[in-house]
């Protein structure tokens, strides 16, 4: 099915939505998503978080805060929307000077990449309202954790031959349910908000085993 115009422009929308917020009036996820679904755009949060990553790369000071206010917001905005206005000019010219074949035998095409990226997993955050998840679990499940979290966690290892991860997370059914999967061989440490939201998830899974 083909795309709509705006299906195509989504990350322009996702950039307008981004400029009516501050650090007073963030958006959360689901508000963004709701957003394009008054444009007419359906998308997924791991898209989302793949096009803030390009507006970054543009110049947007996308950040993520929790508390009473939980959601994104943009500082610096003005400087932002003419960097991303710059860029967007600057990558159209570059289209435009490349002669594009007609076409191209699908054996030469490259693989598309996937991006493997949980979407619970959220960008860092400098804000001293957000606390990320600090996650100990043992060194057979190295490999399986930091495949899942990538550069958005800080690792260490501890002398005892465990490991520790930071990380930021939207406390969801999917994020519970990964760190399920890893039985007893992670815990969650800290936030205790963090840790209380697990336990009411594990709780209620066992109530349906009365």
């Amino acid at each position: 099915m083909a795309k709509s115009t705006n299906q195509k422009a989504k990350i322009l929308y996702l950039e307008k939505i981004l400029q009516g917020t501050d650090e007073t009036h963030p958006c959360t996820m689901q508000e963004i998503l709701g957003r394009l679904q008054e444009y007419g755009i359906s998308a997924e949060r791991k898209s989302i978080y793949d096009d803030m990553e390009v507006l970054r790369s543009f110049g947007m000071d996308i950040k993520f805060k929790r508390g009473k206010s939980t959601g994104y917001y943009v500082t610096g905005q003005k400087a932002a929307t003419e960097a991303l206005a710059d860029g967007v000019r600057e990558e159209r010219s570059q289209t435009a000077a490349v002669e594009i074949p007609e076409a191209a035998d699908a054996a030469e095409m490259p693989p598309v990449q996937k991006n493997s990226r949980p979407d619970w997993l959220l960008p860092f955050s400098d804000s001293e309202d957000d606390k990320p998840v600090k996650l100990l679990y043992s060194s057979k499940r190295k490999d399986e954790i930091t495949e899942a979290l990538g550069n958005r966690a800080q690792y260490k290892e501890k002398e005892s031959g465990t490991f520790t991860a930071a990380f930021y997370a939207e406390e969801t059914p999917q994020f519970f349910g990964w760190l399920a999967g890893l039985g007893r061989d992670a815990v969650i440490v800290k936030p205790k908000k963090a840790v209380q939201a697990y336990r009411d998830y594990l709780k209620g899974i066992l109530k349906e085993y009365k």
